[in-house]
């Protein structure tokens, strides 16, 4: 769909005055994330959180790390129910790892649901069947907080229930020995978006701070896990988030544990190189992969293996399944897509549902059509009596809310204000679509919404001299000293805001800069069935790489100059570093830059 570009307001002199040391484009971008405090700025580029991360200000928390300590002294059975992808394993690895090294006696592997046979979240069966291996406790990561009759199922069958938990809890909240979730009524943490990883870190914070016992266990070896978890799952980095996954990415990139050690090398992933993006593109897919096609276990033991043959062979298979999620994907995209052209691409929301659907793969296909067409959307695998999937939304609308107004009809749901999985009735599914629609027409409008675009500042890319900077790039990366030539000056001060922006993510993407005027000398379409479009741009003085992925549909519509919003990006190839532009929209140009 077209776009709405939205270019922020400029600063004033008596704004820029107030942070005489910074680059004007760095308080620009700082300004643009909110971030406008000179206290709030300095912890922001120190990657430090903006308030007290004392974990027992959670509610819940000194309760659970009581009855945990209780346990561990009877010699009770533990064990950790979790979920099933990359957040939830990466939070049982933690929470399995700090438990054992305190000398709890646990289940030797957590609970990990299974998608296709138990879906999402607690289950009585499963509980049954821990309560007849005689397990005493449960603590869960990332998920519980809506499991209401799951745990006053746990309570009838004499098991303790610690919830660990980051989704939105429902109006009424699980009976437990304790809820450990930002978001529930009453909780005093100051901060509220941690993953489900995120809280299993604080757990085991507490229990670290509170042990009676030295434990051969430090706080900051655990970070790896946290970064891991909290990228994949998409949670906002900012605040607390931000200094987590920065302080986990120099644990990340030593590679201290065997498994992720291989599954690197399986990707072609340097120690050393691994940054924000690495886990949100190349790691936590293939980690999310065991738990979309067969079972979570495989990343898990991945995780936690300390055999190396065995964690060779663990990545050579997360590699495998990952290639097969990707084949997947597209095909469950591909017809998924033409189901909404076919209607005529003219809805407010789509509920999507086919019996070939793999429920593993149906998030990643509704995040596809919700990017491209602008909409909420449901896909489901379609089951003769119980259809189950994931939903993706826009801001217009939350998904989350609108599923529970249509809590009657639902078996099961759960998540965030823009994505969410849910459990429908076959029967139910025309109640289900018709009530959502008439929520997003109360919610949006009649009028279909325009995606907005919003650029944080326009650049001179002729200001920039690619080539001298990609020099000092080069030399830099080889570990060389690189004198910096006076020509270079301007793009290296670019890369260097950048970098202190890093790392990014939610609520802090990379910085969409646009450029207006720009010459096409090349355009053609590049990558598998020619979906991705490659550009060579003149800005007057020199050309550019540009590539827009999946972006294949803006080829006809290049004419002889354009104005393109782009992500200013570096690709390393044969040892050499090179300056491209990520294409996030473009428009043709009716002026010159």
């Amino acid at each position: 769909m077209p776009k709405r570009w939205v270019l922020p307001p400029r600063l004033s002199e008596e704004h820029f005055a107030r942070f005489p040391t910074l680059p004007r484009l760095l308080v620009q971008l700082l300004h643009n994330r909110g971030i406008c405090d000179p206290d709030q700025m300095e912890r922001f580029l120190e990657c430090q959180p903006f308030a007290d991360t004392d974990p027992f200000q959670l509610r819940g928390m000194p309760q659970a790390v009581e009855r945990l300590q209780a346990a561990i002294r009877a010699g009770e059975l533990i064990a950790i129910f979790g979920d099933y992808d990359a957040d939830g394993v990466t939070a049982a690895a933690l929470l399995m790892q700090v438990l054992h090294a305190l000398g709890a006696r646990l289940r030797s592997f957590p609970y990990l649901p299974d998608r296709f046979e138990e879906g999402y979240g607690l289950n009585k069966a499963a509980l049954t069947a821990l309560a007849e291996e005689g397990v005493r406790l449960v603590v869960t990561v990332d998920c519980g907080a809506r499991s209401v009759e799951e745990a006053c199922h746990a309570q009838a069958l004499g098991l303790d229930l610690i919830i660990t938990d980051h989704h939105m809890p429902g109006e009424t909240l699980p009976p437990a020995v304790a809820l450990i979730n930002p978001k529930q009524p009453q909780c005093p943490y100051p901060f509220k978006q941690l993953a489900g990883v995120g809280l299993a870190f604080k757990l085991a914070q507490a229990l670290l701070r509170a042990a009676e016992r030295p434990v051969d266990v430090r706080e900051e070896a655990l970070l790896d896990l946290v970064a891991l978890g909290t990228v994949a799952d998409m949670a906002p980095l900012m605040d607390e988030n931000r200094a987590l996954v920065a302080a986990g990415l120099k644990v990340l990139n030593t590679a201290p544990r065997l498994g992720l050690r291989q599954l690197m090398a399986q990707a072609g992933v340097k120690p050393g190189t691994v940054e924000a993006d690495t886990i949100g593109y190349i790691l936590a897919p293939r980690l999310n992969a065991a738990g979309r096609l067969e079972s979570a276990y495989t990343a898990f033991d991945l995780l936690v293996t300390a055999d190396e043959a065995r964690a060779v062979a663990l990545a050579a298979r997360l590699e495998s399944q990952n290639r097969e999620r990707q084949a997947l994907t597209d095909q469950m995209w591909e017809k998924a897509r033409q189901a909404i052209l076919d209607d005529g691409a003219g809805r407010l929301l789509y509920l999507i549902t086919d019996p070939d659907f793999n429920e593993g793969i149906v998030g990643l296909v509704a995040a596809r059509l919700t990017e491209e067409f602008h909409r909420p959307t449901l896909v489901a695998h379609l089951g003769e009596e119980v259809t189950r999937g994931s939903a993706r939304s826009i801001p217009e609308l939350h998904i989350t809310r609108a599923l529970d107004e249509c809590a009657a009809l639902l078996e099961r749901y759960g998540g965030h204000s823009s994505a969410a999985g849910f459990t429908v009735r076959t029967a139910n599914l025309a109640r289900l679509e018709a009530q959502l629609l008439e929520i997003a027409a109360r919610e949006i409008g009649l009028s279909l919404p325009t995606p907005t675009l919003h650029i944080d500042a326009q650049l001179s890319l002729r200001a920039i001299h690619r080539r001298a900077v990609e020099d000092v790039l080069t030399r830099r990366m080889a570990g060389h000293d690189a004198p910096t030539h006076a020509t270079a000056q301007r793009g290296l001060e670019v890369m260097e805001v950048l970098k202190r922006l890093a790392p990014f993510g939610c609520d802090n993407p990379k910085p969409v800069f646009l450029t207006r005027g720009l010459v096409v000398r090349r355009k053609q379409l590049v990558g598998s069935e020619g979906r991705h479009l490659k550009l060579t741009l003149h800005d007057g003085q020199q050309e550019w790489e540009a590539i827009g992925f999946r972006r294949a549909n803006h080829h006809d519509e290049v004419g002889e100059r354009v104005d393109v919003a782009y992500r200013l990006d570096t690709d390393e190839y044969n040892g050499r570093c090179y300056l491209r532009l990520v294409i996030e929209d473009l428009r043709p140009s009716r002026g010159e830059g």
